[in-house]
Formats: structure tokens, C-alpha cells, sequence
């Protein structure tokens, strides 16, 4: 009598876990992919809902680094540190502005959803004799966490987007793939 209730709840919890992930993964605010601002001012304007950019310098265009927005300013972009004192741009030391991707968050998020399922098949198989509803419980669980895995490995990456490139300066293949400007 209650196994047609577990299963409707099965059938219609396992797709709205899986779409939750899913849409869980996409930011608030898109840049579009194919585009770029070439003025400070609306790198401010965008850079200051994002938290968290990639930044080259004109005297090291090989290296990223990356940069907490403390302020960002007309004048300058001021970055924090965990472990030293804030770190100062001005524009003209500023060679590009990128917005970082999400493609290092998936293997760290679908490692840990595979911890959680395999105590949850644990779990089930320890408690099939003590107690078979648990282990249903458990069971249903670990499903859950299959699908959402799942939704997170075909869920789309976004790439790292160019925000601003300063006037004359061209970007170093050594950054890696970073989603072409016009």
C-alpha cells in the first residue's frame, strides 16, 4: 500500500533533483560570450557583481592572477589577500580583465557527491538486515545521488570570458582558453 507512493515520489523527485543541480550551476549575471568592454567603466560596472576576476598585467602577460575585488574604481582596482595586505592596480597597469569559468568546481562537486553516494550503498547494505526500511531509505538516497552526479557531469562549463583588454595589447596563448572577443 505504501511501495505506490514511494515510487511516484521516485519517479517525480529524481528529475527535479537533477534539474535543480543543473540550474544551480548558472550564475546570476551573464556576460555576453562574445564580447568584451574595451572601457574601464563598464568592466567597473560588471566586475563589481562578479567578486572574483582574473587579472594580467602589462609588465607579466603570461601570468594570471587572481584578484577579490576589495573596490574598483575609476582610479584603480584593489584586490584582497588571505595572507598580505591588499594588492593596488591602476588601469595602466592593467593589460586584461577576465571572468573565471567554472570548469575547476565540477570535479571537486561530483567527488563529493560520490563520497555521499557510496555511504549511502554503505549504508544500505549495512542496514538491509537491521532495519529493511532504512535501508530503502538509504537505497533511495544513493539513486538520488546517482542522478544528480549525473546532472552535474552534462551540465555546460562557462568558459572564461574576456571582460577587458586594454587598448594595444594583445593576450599570450600561455593564459590558456579564454573565450575570443570580437
Amino acid at each position: 500500500m505504501l511501495e505506490r507512493p514511494i515510487r511516484i515520489l521516485i519517479l517525480f523527485a529524481l528529475p527535479l533533483v537533477s534539474a535543480t543541480i543543473a540550474l544551480a550551476q548558472s550564475g546570476t549575471f551573464k556576460v555576453p560570450l562574445n564580447s568584451y568592454a574595451s572601457d574601464w567603466q563598464i568592466a567597473q560596472q560588471i566586475a563589481s557583481s562578479e567578486g572574483k576576476l582574473i587579472v594580467v598585467t602589462v609588465d607579466r602577460p603570461d601570468r594570471r592572477q587572481t584578484c577579490r575585488i576589495q573596490s574598483f574604481t575609476q582610479d584603480k582596482l584593489v584586490c584582497a589577500r588571505a595572507f598580505a595586505g591588499p594588492r593596488t592596480y591602476l588601469p595602466k597597469q592593467i593589460a586584461a580583465l577576465i571572468i573565471p569559468g567554472d570548469a575547476g568546481l565540477k570535479l571537486p562537486v561530483v567527488l563529493g557527491i560520490n563520497v555521499g553516494m557510496g555511504a549511502a550503498i554503505w549504508g544500505t547494505v549495512v542496514l538491509a538486515a537491521a532495519c529493511p526500511a532504512c535501508a530503502v531509505a538509504t537505497g533511495i538516497l544513493a539513486l538520488l545521488l546517482f542522478g544528480a552526479a549525473g546532472a552535474v557531469l552534462m551540465a555546460d562549463d562557462q568558459p572564461e570570458r574576456l571582460l577587458y583588454r586594454a587598448p594595444g595589447q594583445q593576450l599570450s596563448r600561455k593564459l590558456g582558453n579564454i573565450q575570443p572577443s570580437l
